[in-house]
């Protein structure tokens, strides 16, 4: 299955959901409880800058997430302050400087119970986000959980955020945002063997964090690679820490390459992902970081789903087999034959054709 340049479908904005927040509480501005994942955080960009833009212009903007997100949310100037979970959830530190901004409101986007404990208690008048997992008593304004069933989406899972940024006195529909404007050290990535070069670089990146039902074979990923520096392009393999093995066993098959897993900090990885001329990437953190600096390639799906996880941002075409047993929303293919067919059977060929038509 192919999507021909694929477009999210987020459906109609429900205005019965819609409710404003007191302007006293506005003026003392937001506290936002940012989800775990770069990918998911990635993916509730329009519906955060919304609540953004509801704000009086003063207002703080505040963004609470875990460490490892910090220098992503500290890429959007309309993100007044970031504060960093240290541990797993909200400990002093972090509770004496919430208590300090006084934030009118809470908007919680994780489900978990801990994400609204984290933010309960704080000396914060209004909570907001999705009840159930026993955190219903930690919300003062909710909406009902949310609760996935593999192969029946029929909505991106930007509704879901763009709903509680609804009740939230957000306005608007769809997934703008205002764009990051990432802080990055040129002469660290020149070290790494990266130069800014037009219509010259391929970024691949074969890992993804979710498990081996989202990545593409190696094999398939190297050829890919040989392929575009056969063309006279260049080749940077991505990644995060923790991708390291793949992006090492990419690069032993594609000597030429330069490989990056690894060693690049997130707003250096939204600035060579924003200079791709093409990316090719597995349902991850990567695409939804591509996609949001409006880079263009090609995404390939295997046990996940793109009606509700694909990018948002940019041209990108979409490969999906999608045999009988996709989507299973799996992290390891239960098969015992045949096991990730849906990803293995995408060929080399069949992306080298959706990146041709792109060019």
């Amino acid at each position: 299955m192919k999507l021909e340049f694929y477009q999210a479908e987020i459906g109609q904005a429900p205005q019965e959901l819609h409710q404003t927040i007191p302007n006293h509480l506005r003026q003392r501005g937001a506290i936002i409880r940012s989800v775990n994942w770069l990918g998911d955080a990635v993916m509730t960009l329009p519906a955060i800058y919304k609540i953004k833009q509801s704000l009086p212009p003063n207002a703080p903007f505040i963004i609470l997430c875990k460490k490892n997100l910090a220098s992503f949310w500290q890429s959007f100037d309309w993100v007044t302050q970031v504060i960093a979970i240290d541990h797993k959830h909200v400990k002093r530190r972090e509770t004496e400087l919430i208590r300090k901004a006084k934030p009118g409101f809470a908007v919680i986007f994780p489900n978990s119970f801990g994400s609204a404990m984290d933010l309960f208690l704080k000396g914060i008048p209004l909570r907001i986000g999705r009840g159930g997992r026993a955190r219903s008593l930690m919300l003062n304004r909710r909406l009902p959980g949310f609760y996935r069933s593999p192969g029946e989406d029929t909505n991106h899972q930007l509704k879901e955020y763009l709903e509680l940024a609804y009740i939230s006195g957000g306005q608007g529909w769809n997934d703008h945002f205002e764009p990051a404007k990432p802080q990055i050290n040129s002469e660290k990535l020149a070290e790494l063997g990266y130069q800014a070069e037009a219509n010259t670089w391929l970024n691949i990146a074969p890992g993804a964090a979710f498990g081996p039902a989202k990545q593409w074979p190696v094999s398939h990923y190297a050829e890919i690679a040989n392929w575009w520096i056969a063309q006279g392009g260049k080749v940077a393999i991505l990644g995060a820490p923790g991708e390291e093995t793949v992006g090492k066993e990419v690069h032993d098959l594609s000597p030429q390459a330069i490989n990056l897993v690894g060693k690049t900090s997130i707003p250096e990885l939204m600035h060579i992902l924003s200079g791709s001329k093409f990316c090719v990437v597995n349902d991850s953190g990567a695409m939804h970081l591509a996609a949001s600096v409006r880079a263009q390639g090609v995404a390939i799906f295997g046990s996940t789903d793109p009606f509700a996880t694909g990018p948002l941002g940019g041209r990108w075409k979409i490969v999906w087999t999608k045999p009988e047993c996709s989507p299973c929303l799996k992290k390891i293919c239960p098969l015992t034959e045949n096991q990730y067919h849906c990803l293995s059977s995408a060929s080399p060929e069949m992306i080298i054709n959706e990146l041709q038509s792109l060019d």
